[in-house]
Protein backbone atom coordinates (compact mmCIF):
# COMPACT_ATOMS: atom_id res chain seq x y z
CA UNK A 1 0.00 0.00 0.00
CA UNK A 2 1.56 3.39 -0.82
CA UNK A 3 1.45 5.21 1.91
CA UNK A 4 0.07 8.86 2.53
CA UNK A 5 2.37 8.94 5.05
CA UNK A 6 5.73 9.28 2.69
CA UNK A 7 8.83 8.66 3.93
CA UNK A 8 10.41 8.43 0.39
CA UNK A 9 12.86 11.39 1.49
CA UNK A 10 14.62 8.27 2.32
CA UNK A 11 15.07 6.40 0.00
CA UNK A 12 17.36 8.37 -2.12
CA UNK A 13 20.23 6.93 -0.79
CA UNK A 14 19.31 3.33 -0.42
CA UNK A 15 19.63 0.31 -2.92
CA UNK A 16 16.53 -1.11 -3.66
CA UNK A 17 18.13 -3.93 -4.60
CA UNK A 18 18.53 -4.96 -0.69
CA UNK A 19 14.71 -4.58 0.32
CA UNK A 20 13.72 -7.14 -2.49
CA UNK A 21 13.91 -10.61 -4.16
CA UNK A 22 12.65 -11.75 -7.16
CA UNK A 23 10.76 -15.31 -5.26
CA UNK A 24 9.21 -16.51 -8.18
CA UNK A 25 7.73 -16.24 -11.99
CA UNK A 26 5.61 -18.31 -13.50
CA UNK A 27 4.24 -17.71 -17.79
CA UNK A 28 0.90 -16.53 -17.62
CA UNK A 29 -0.83 -14.27 -21.06
CA UNK A 30 -4.35 -12.58 -19.99
CA UNK A 31 -5.72 -12.55 -23.21
CA UNK A 32 -7.44 -8.68 -24.33
CA UNK A 33 -9.19 -6.55 -22.88
CA UNK A 34 -6.96 -5.49 -19.84
CA UNK A 35 -10.35 -3.99 -18.57
CA UNK A 36 -11.55 -7.53 -18.14
CA UNK A 37 -7.97 -8.51 -16.23
CA UNK A 38 -8.46 -9.70 -12.89
CA UNK A 39 -6.03 -11.50 -9.93
CA UNK A 40 -6.26 -12.02 -6.67
CA UNK A 41 -3.78 -13.69 -3.82
CA UNK A 42 -4.55 -15.93 -1.36
CA UNK A 43 -2.18 -17.45 1.18
CA UNK A 44 -3.76 -21.27 3.56
CA UNK A 45 -2.63 -22.08 6.70
CA UNK A 46 0.06 -24.01 4.85
CA UNK A 47 1.27 -21.07 4.11
CA UNK A 48 0.97 -22.19 0.42
CA UNK A 49 0.18 -18.99 -1.71
CA UNK A 50 -2.36 -18.97 -4.77
CA UNK A 51 -3.00 -16.30 -7.64
CA UNK A 52 -6.05 -16.04 -9.53
CA UNK A 53 -6.09 -14.65 -12.61
CA UNK A 54 -8.52 -13.86 -14.76
CA UNK A 55 -9.10 -12.32 -18.53
CA UNK A 56 -12.79 -12.30 -20.13
CA UNK A 57 -13.29 -16.12 -20.57
CA UNK A 58 -10.49 -17.89 -18.69
CA UNK A 59 -9.25 -18.08 -15.36
CA UNK A 60 -6.00 -19.80 -13.78
CA UNK A 61 -4.85 -20.51 -10.21
CA UNK A 62 -1.36 -20.89 -9.59
CA UNK A 63 -0.45 -22.72 -6.65
CA UNK A 64 3.17 -21.84 -5.11
CA UNK A 65 4.53 -24.13 -2.11
CA UNK A 66 5.62 -22.92 1.88
CA UNK A 67 8.67 -21.92 -0.12
CA UNK A 68 7.36 -20.17 -2.62
CA UNK A 69 8.23 -22.29 -5.80
CA UNK A 70 5.74 -22.43 -8.70
CA UNK A 71 4.08 -25.92 -7.87
CA UNK A 72 0.60 -26.44 -10.00
CA UNK A 73 -1.70 -24.91 -11.62
CA UNK A 74 -5.45 -25.20 -12.70
CA UNK A 75 -7.92 -23.78 -15.21
CA UNK A 76 -11.63 -23.44 -15.47
CA UNK A 77 -14.31 -20.74 -17.52
CA UNK A 78 -14.87 -17.60 -15.91
CA UNK A 79 -18.16 -16.90 -14.66
CA UNK A 80 -21.03 -15.62 -16.61
CA UNK A 81 -20.98 -11.55 -16.78
CA UNK A 82 -23.40 -11.12 -13.93
CA UNK A 83 -20.66 -12.03 -11.92
CA UNK A 84 -18.52 -9.11 -12.35
CA UNK A 85 -15.34 -9.64 -9.57
CA UNK A 86 -13.67 -11.95 -7.76
CA UNK A 87 -13.68 -10.70 -4.26
CA UNK A 88 -12.91 -13.41 -1.27
CA UNK A 89 -11.54 -16.83 -1.02
CA UNK A 90 -11.52 -19.83 1.76
CA UNK A 91 -9.61 -22.90 2.13
CA UNK A 92 -10.74 -26.45 2.72
CA UNK A 93 -8.60 -28.42 5.66
CA UNK A 94 -6.75 -29.89 3.33
CA UNK A 95 -5.70 -26.75 1.81
CA UNK A 96 -7.68 -26.57 -1.42
CA UNK A 97 -8.98 -23.05 -2.28
CA UNK A 98 -12.00 -21.93 -2.95
CA UNK A 99 -12.60 -18.62 -4.80
CA UNK A 100 -15.89 -16.33 -4.67
CA UNK A 101 -17.39 -14.56 -7.84
CA UNK A 102 -19.83 -11.93 -7.08
CA UNK A 103 -22.45 -9.60 -8.39
CA UNK A 104 -22.18 -5.90 -8.26
CA UNK A 105 -24.60 -5.79 -5.67
CA UNK A 106 -23.27 -9.13 -3.84
CA UNK A 107 -26.81 -10.49 -4.58
CA UNK A 108 -25.15 -13.57 -6.06
CA UNK A 109 -22.10 -15.42 -4.92
CA UNK A 110 -20.69 -18.33 -7.06
CA UNK A 111 -17.73 -19.88 -5.42
CA UNK A 112 -15.24 -22.33 -7.68
CA UNK A 113 -13.76 -24.51 -5.52
CA UNK A 114 -10.16 -25.94 -7.19
CA UNK A 115 -9.29 -29.48 -5.49
CA UNK A 116 -5.59 -29.97 -7.08
CA UNK A 117 -5.91 -33.06 -5.68
CA UNK A 118 -7.88 -35.01 -8.45
CA UNK A 119 -7.15 -31.66 -10.36
CA UNK A 120 -10.93 -30.73 -10.82
CA UNK A 121 -12.95 -27.56 -10.17
CA UNK A 122 -16.52 -26.87 -9.06
CA UNK A 123 -19.33 -24.56 -8.69
CA UNK A 124 -21.69 -24.08 -6.54
CA UNK A 125 -23.82 -20.61 -6.21
CA UNK A 126 -25.59 -18.89 -3.38
CA UNK A 127 -28.14 -15.90 -3.83
CA UNK A 128 -28.30 -13.68 -0.89
CA UNK A 129 -31.21 -10.76 -0.72
CA UNK A 130 -30.01 -8.27 1.74
CA UNK A 131 -33.11 -7.54 2.57
CA UNK A 132 -33.66 -4.57 4.56
CA UNK A 133 -29.75 -4.57 5.01
CA UNK A 134 -26.57 -2.52 4.07
CA UNK A 135 -23.57 -4.06 3.30
CA UNK A 136 -20.94 -2.70 5.71
CA UNK A 137 -17.29 -4.57 4.48
CA UNK A 138 -16.67 -8.06 2.50
CA UNK A 139 -13.28 -9.86 3.47
CA UNK A 140 -11.53 -13.10 4.03
CA UNK A 141 -10.27 -14.53 7.30
CA UNK A 142 -9.81 -17.43 9.24
CA UNK A 143 -9.87 -19.58 6.45
CA UNK A 144 -13.78 -18.07 5.68
CA UNK A 145 -15.10 -15.52 3.60
CA UNK A 146 -17.55 -12.92 5.09
CA UNK A 147 -19.88 -10.32 4.26
CA UNK A 148 -20.83 -8.06 6.92
CA UNK A 149 -24.35 -6.50 6.70
CA UNK A 150 -26.31 -3.97 9.48
CA UNK A 151 -29.68 -4.61 9.62
CA UNK A 152 -31.56 -1.31 8.78
CA UNK A 153 -33.17 -0.16 11.64
CA UNK A 154 -31.92 -2.37 13.89
CA UNK A 155 -28.79 -2.64 15.81
CA UNK A 156 -27.58 -5.37 14.77
CA UNK A 157 -24.85 -6.74 12.64
CA UNK A 158 -25.28 -9.78 10.33
CA UNK A 159 -22.49 -12.18 9.15
CA UNK A 160 -22.51 -14.08 5.71
CA UNK A 161 -19.57 -16.53 6.27
CA UNK A 162 -19.03 -18.58 3.56
CA UNK A 163 -16.82 -21.79 4.69
CA UNK A 164 -15.82 -25.18 3.11
CA UNK A 165 -18.72 -25.01 0.24
CA UNK A 166 -21.41 -23.68 3.21
CA UNK A 167 -23.00 -20.24 3.81
CA UNK A 168 -24.13 -19.58 7.62
CA UNK A 169 -26.06 -16.44 9.02
CA UNK A 170 -24.85 -15.06 12.12
CA UNK A 171 -26.82 -12.01 13.63
CA UNK A 172 -24.92 -9.82 16.29
CA UNK A 173 -27.13 -7.88 18.59
CA UNK A 174 -26.16 -4.65 20.13
CA UNK A 175 -29.37 -3.37 21.37
CA UNK A 176 -28.70 -3.84 25.45
CA UNK A 177 -25.71 -1.12 24.96
CA UNK A 178 -25.73 1.85 25.45
CA UNK A 179 -23.62 4.63 23.18
CA UNK A 180 -22.77 7.70 22.68
CA UNK A 181 -21.68 10.43 20.25
CA UNK A 182 -19.09 12.49 19.59
CA UNK A 183 -20.63 15.25 21.69
CA UNK A 184 -21.48 12.64 24.07
CA UNK A 185 -25.12 12.43 23.40
CA UNK A 186 -27.14 9.24 23.20
CA UNK A 187 -27.39 7.44 20.18
CA UNK A 188 -27.93 3.91 19.02
CA UNK A 189 -25.93 1.13 17.17
CA UNK A 190 -26.95 1.78 14.23
CA UNK A 191 -27.31 5.42 14.23
CA UNK A 192 -23.73 5.79 14.56
CA UNK A 193 -22.72 2.85 12.25
CA UNK A 194 -24.94 5.15 9.26
CA UNK A 195 -23.33 8.04 10.53
CA UNK A 196 -19.59 7.11 10.38
CA UNK A 197 -17.47 4.60 8.17
CA UNK A 198 -16.95 1.13 9.20
CA UNK A 199 -13.52 0.82 8.47
CA UNK A 200 -11.35 -3.05 8.16
CA UNK A 201 -7.98 -2.54 10.05
CA UNK A 202 -5.09 -4.86 9.19
CA UNK A 203 -2.46 -4.81 11.78
CA UNK A 204 -0.26 -6.42 9.97
CA UNK A 205 0.42 -4.02 7.56
CA UNK A 206 1.25 -0.56 7.72
CA UNK A 207 -1.75 1.48 6.92
CA UNK A 208 -2.41 4.40 6.23
CA UNK A 209 -3.53 7.65 8.44
CA UNK A 210 -6.92 8.03 6.11
CA UNK A 211 -8.45 4.37 7.10
CA UNK A 212 -7.96 5.33 10.70
CA UNK A 213 -9.55 8.91 10.94
CA UNK A 214 -12.91 6.64 11.09
CA UNK A 215 -15.05 6.76 14.45
CA UNK A 216 -15.78 2.87 13.83
CA UNK A 217 -12.87 0.70 12.96
CA UNK A 218 -12.39 -3.35 13.55
CA UNK A 219 -9.72 -5.75 13.47
CA UNK A 220 -9.65 -9.50 13.21
CA UNK A 221 -7.12 -11.26 15.23
CA UNK A 222 -7.40 -14.98 15.08
CA UNK A 223 -11.48 -15.88 15.71
CA UNK A 224 -12.04 -12.69 17.35
CA UNK A 225 -13.10 -9.36 15.85
CA UNK A 226 -12.45 -6.53 17.75
CA UNK A 227 -14.96 -3.70 16.72
CA UNK A 228 -14.27 0.03 18.39
CA UNK A 229 -15.87 3.11 18.79
CA UNK A 230 -14.44 6.54 19.49
CA UNK A 231 -16.03 9.56 20.99
CA UNK A 232 -14.73 12.83 22.16
CA UNK A 233 -14.71 11.11 25.87
CA UNK A 234 -14.13 7.54 25.81
CA UNK A 235 -13.37 4.62 23.64
CA UNK A 236 -16.14 1.33 23.24
CA UNK A 237 -14.71 -1.83 22.55
CA UNK A 238 -16.49 -5.08 21.70
CA UNK A 239 -14.42 -8.60 21.38
CA UNK A 240 -16.90 -10.87 19.07
CA UNK A 241 -16.29 -14.54 18.76
CA UNK A 242 -16.31 -15.47 15.12
CA UNK A 243 -16.97 -19.08 16.46
CA UNK A 244 -19.91 -18.54 18.84
CA UNK A 245 -20.44 -14.90 18.14
CA UNK A 246 -20.81 -13.67 21.87
CA UNK A 247 -19.83 -10.45 22.75
CA UNK A 248 -17.58 -8.73 25.28
CA UNK A 249 -17.37 -5.01 26.15
CA UNK A 250 -14.83 -2.64 27.43
CA UNK A 251 -15.09 1.03 27.92
CA UNK A 252 -11.81 2.76 27.97
CA UNK A 253 -12.15 6.80 28.70
CA UNK A 254 -10.26 8.78 26.45
CA UNK A 255 -7.35 11.37 27.32
CA UNK A 256 -7.03 14.44 29.30
CA UNK A 257 -5.95 17.32 27.79
CA UNK A 258 -5.84 21.46 28.65
CA UNK A 259 -8.50 23.39 27.44
CA UNK A 260 -11.88 22.45 26.05
CA UNK A 261 -13.04 20.27 23.23
CA UNK A 262 -10.37 18.11 20.88
CA UNK A 263 -11.09 15.45 18.97
CA UNK A 264 -10.22 11.35 19.90
CA UNK A 265 -9.38 8.35 18.48
CA UNK A 266 -7.76 4.81 19.07
CA UNK A 267 -6.12 2.32 16.93
CA UNK A 268 -6.26 -1.35 18.38
CA UNK A 269 -2.75 -3.30 18.02
CA UNK A 270 -1.45 -6.00 20.00
CA UNK A 271 -3.83 -6.42 22.73
CA UNK A 272 -3.11 -2.46 23.53
CA UNK A 273 -4.86 0.34 22.49
CA UNK A 274 -2.99 3.28 20.98
CA UNK A 275 -4.93 6.61 22.00
CA UNK A 276 -4.75 10.24 20.60
CA UNK A 277 -6.66 13.53 21.52
CA UNK A 278 -5.99 17.17 20.52
CA UNK A 279 -7.12 20.72 20.50
CA UNK A 280 -5.99 24.04 19.69
CA UNK A 281 -3.77 23.55 23.14
CA UNK A 282 -2.09 20.30 23.77
CA UNK A 283 -2.03 16.86 21.92
CA UNK A 284 -1.86 13.72 23.79
CA UNK A 285 -0.95 9.95 22.80
CA UNK A 286 -0.75 7.06 25.33
CA UNK A 287 -0.96 3.39 24.71
CA UNK A 288 -3.43 1.07 27.41
CA UNK A 289 -2.80 -2.38 28.47
CA UNK A 290 -6.79 -3.51 27.55
CA UNK A 291 -6.54 -7.06 30.05
CA UNK A 292 -5.39 -4.74 32.89
CA UNK A 293 -6.48 -1.40 31.72
CA UNK A 294 -3.04 0.13 32.43
CA UNK A 295 -1.70 3.58 30.81
CA UNK A 296 1.74 2.37 30.00
CA UNK A 297 2.71 5.66 29.35
CA UNK A 298 1.25 9.28 28.21
CA UNK A 299 3.12 12.30 25.71
CA UNK A 300 1.78 15.30 25.65
CA UNK A 301 2.82 18.55 23.83
CA UNK A 302 1.52 22.08 22.89
CA UNK A 303 2.30 24.52 20.14
CA UNK A 304 5.00 26.01 21.48
CA UNK A 305 6.99 22.57 21.75
CA UNK A 306 9.24 20.20 19.86
CA UNK A 307 7.26 17.27 20.78
CA UNK A 308 9.95 15.32 22.02
CA UNK A 309 8.51 12.07 21.56
CA UNK A 310 8.70 12.32 17.71
CA UNK A 311 11.20 10.71 14.92
CA UNK A 312 10.29 12.76 12.00
CA UNK A 313 10.23 16.20 10.65
CA UNK A 314 5.86 17.46 10.83
CA UNK A 315 5.28 17.01 7.71
CA UNK A 316 2.25 18.26 5.81
CA UNK A 317 1.08 16.11 2.31
CA UNK A 318 -1.73 17.10 -0.44
CA UNK A 319 -2.71 14.23 -2.43
CA UNK A 320 0.28 11.95 -3.90
CA UNK A 321 2.89 15.13 -3.41
CA UNK A 322 5.93 14.61 -1.79
CA UNK A 323 5.39 15.98 1.71
CA UNK A 324 6.71 19.10 3.03
CA UNK A 325 8.23 19.61 6.14
CA UNK A 326 6.32 22.42 8.43
CA UNK A 327 8.30 25.10 9.84
CA UNK A 328 6.75 25.02 13.30
CA UNK A 329 4.74 22.84 16.11
CA UNK A 330 2.43 26.01 16.13
CA UNK A 331 1.93 25.31 12.21
CA UNK A 332 1.17 22.28 13.12
CA UNK A 333 -1.13 22.24 15.78
CA UNK A 334 -2.90 24.97 13.38
CA UNK A 335 -3.90 22.88 10.76
CA UNK A 336 -4.37 19.49 13.12
CA UNK A 337 -7.29 21.33 14.31
CA UNK A 338 -9.19 21.41 11.17
CA UNK A 339 -8.49 17.94 10.34
CA UNK A 340 -9.93 14.64 10.98
CA UNK A 341 -7.88 13.26 14.02
CA UNK A 342 -5.68 9.69 13.31
CA UNK A 343 -3.45 7.40 14.98
CA UNK A 344 -1.97 3.76 13.47
CA UNK A 345 0.83 1.40 14.70
CA UNK A 346 3.16 -0.65 13.13
CA UNK A 347 5.52 -2.77 14.50
CA UNK A 348 8.60 -3.03 12.71
CA UNK A 349 11.98 -5.00 13.15
CA UNK A 350 13.33 -3.18 15.93
CA UNK A 351 10.40 -0.73 16.65
CA UNK A 352 6.69 0.22 17.07
CA UNK A 353 6.02 3.29 14.68
CA UNK A 354 3.18 5.33 16.28
CA UNK A 355 1.80 8.06 12.84
CA UNK A 356 -0.01 10.67 14.61
CA UNK A 357 -1.91 13.55 12.19
CA UNK A 358 -5.51 14.74 10.74
CA UNK A 359 -6.70 14.23 7.08
CA UNK A 360 -9.11 17.22 6.06
CA UNK A 361 -10.30 18.24 2.46
CA UNK A 362 -8.44 21.33 0.76
CA UNK A 363 -10.65 21.05 -2.57
CA UNK A 364 -12.58 24.41 -3.27
CA UNK A 365 -15.89 22.78 -1.50
CA UNK A 366 -13.43 22.87 1.67
CA UNK A 367 -14.40 20.95 5.09
CA UNK A 368 -13.71 18.28 7.38
CA UNK A 369 -13.67 15.17 6.13
CA UNK A 370 -15.89 13.25 7.54
CA UNK A 371 -16.59 9.56 7.58
CA UNK A 372 -14.19 8.53 5.32
CA UNK A 373 -14.07 5.10 3.72
CA UNK A 374 -12.61 2.93 1.72
CA UNK A 375 -16.49 1.40 1.21
CA UNK A 376 -17.77 -1.57 -0.27
CA UNK A 377 -16.31 -1.90 -3.49
CA UNK A 378 -15.46 -4.58 -6.35
CA UNK A 379 -12.24 -5.72 -4.67
CA UNK A 380 -10.96 -8.27 -2.28
CA UNK A 381 -10.97 -6.71 0.55
CA UNK A 382 -8.76 -8.90 3.22
CA UNK A 383 -5.47 -10.15 3.23
CA UNK A 384 -4.27 -8.27 0.55
CA UNK A 385 -4.24 -5.08 -0.80
CA UNK A 386 -4.27 -3.00 -4.07
CA UNK A 387 -2.02 0.13 -4.66
CA UNK A 388 -3.87 1.33 -6.91
CA UNK A 389 -7.15 1.32 -5.42
CA UNK A 390 -6.35 3.38 -2.44
CA UNK A 391 -3.95 5.95 -3.20
CA UNK A 392 -5.64 9.57 -1.58
CA UNK A 393 -7.43 11.60 -3.75
CA UNK A 394 -5.77 15.44 -4.31
CA UNK A 395 -8.11 16.97 -2.18
CA UNK A 396 -7.20 14.85 0.85
CA UNK A 397 -4.43 17.26 2.82
CA UNK A 398 -2.39 15.10 5.74
CA UNK A 399 -0.27 16.13 8.66
CA UNK A 400 1.57 13.89 10.43
CA UNK A 401 4.50 12.88 12.36
CA UNK A 402 6.17 9.57 13.35
CA UNK A 403 7.63 8.52 16.16
CA UNK A 404 9.84 5.11 17.79
CA UNK A 405 8.61 3.39 20.57
CA UNK A 406 9.65 0.14 22.49
CA UNK A 407 6.85 -2.38 23.87
CA UNK A 408 6.30 -0.46 26.86
CA UNK A 409 5.68 2.19 25.03
CA UNK A 410 8.92 4.24 26.04
CA UNK A 411 9.99 6.61 23.29
CA UNK A 412 13.00 5.38 21.38
CA UNK A 413 15.49 8.06 19.82
CA UNK A 414 17.18 7.51 16.02
CA UNK A 415 16.73 7.68 12.90
CA UNK A 416 13.46 5.94 10.76
CA UNK A 417 13.50 3.05 9.30
CA UNK A 418 12.56 2.17 5.48
CA UNK A 419 9.65 0.08 5.34
CA UNK A 420 8.44 -2.46 3.21
CA UNK A 421 5.57 -0.18 1.75
CA UNK A 422 8.30 2.38 0.79
CA UNK A 423 10.20 -0.01 -1.32
CA UNK A 424 7.58 -1.11 -3.08
CA UNK A 425 6.24 2.36 -4.15
CA UNK A 426 9.71 2.92 -5.07
CA UNK A 427 9.57 -0.38 -7.11
CA UNK A 428 6.07 0.56 -8.65
CA UNK A 429 7.79 4.09 -9.33
CA UNK A 430 10.68 2.43 -11.65
CA UNK A 431 9.00 -0.81 -13.03
CA UNK A 432 6.18 -2.17 -15.69
CA UNK A 433 4.02 -3.87 -13.42
CA UNK A 434 -0.12 -3.77 -13.34
CA UNK A 435 -2.67 -5.68 -11.45
CA UNK A 436 -0.74 -5.19 -7.95
CA UNK A 437 -1.88 -7.02 -4.70
CA UNK A 438 0.33 -7.35 -1.59
CA UNK A 439 0.06 -9.16 1.51
CA UNK A 440 1.86 -10.33 4.56
CA UNK A 441 3.35 -13.49 4.59
CA UNK A 442 5.69 -15.00 7.82
CA UNK A 443 8.06 -11.69 8.52
CA UNK A 444 7.77 -10.02 5.40
CA UNK A 445 5.42 -8.72 2.69
CA UNK A 446 5.27 -10.58 -1.04
CA UNK A 447 4.07 -8.23 -3.95
CA UNK A 448 2.03 -10.08 -6.69
CA UNK A 449 1.94 -8.27 -10.29
CA UNK A 450 1.83 -8.70 -13.78
CA UNK A 451 4.03 -8.12 -16.26
CA UNK A 452 2.17 -7.61 -19.49
CA UNK A 453 5.57 -7.19 -21.85
CA UNK A 454 7.09 -10.02 -20.23
CA UNK A 455 3.64 -12.41 -20.09
CA UNK A 456 4.33 -13.44 -16.90
CA UNK A 457 3.21 -13.49 -13.00
CA UNK A 458 5.64 -12.56 -10.39
CA UNK A 459 5.97 -12.68 -6.90
CA UNK A 460 8.15 -10.20 -5.08
CA UNK A 461 9.37 -9.84 -1.34
CA UNK A 462 9.74 -7.15 0.62
CA UNK A 463 10.83 -6.43 3.84
CA UNK A 464 11.23 -3.86 6.72
CA UNK A 465 14.87 -2.58 7.00
CA UNK A 466 16.92 -3.76 10.41
CA UNK A 467 18.78 -0.58 10.74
Amino acid sequence: MKKILLTLFTLCCINLSFSQTLLASHPLELKKASSNHQIINAVNSQNQVFAFASDKEKLKVLKFSNSLFFKDSLSASRPDKSYEAMVGFSFEDNGNPYLYWSSEDYTKIQSLYFDFNNRTSSTASYPVSFKNEDILSVFSENNSFYILSLIQKEDKLKFYCFSKGQLEEKIVDFSSFKFIDENGKSSTFSKLVKENSIEKIDTRSSNPLFQSVSKIKFYITGKQMTLTFDSSSRTQLFDIDLTTFAINEKIISSLAIKGSGGQSNSYFHDNKLYQIKANGEELAIAAIDIATGEQLKNYTASPKDSISFRNSPLYSQTGNQRGQELKNTKKFFQRLNNSDLGITVYKTPSAIMVTAGGIRDVSSTGGILLGISSTVAMSLAGSSYTPGDIFDSESMQTVYFEGLFDDKFEHKKGPQQGLAVDYISQFLNENNASLVSVFPYKDYFIMGYYDSKKKEYALRKFEDSND
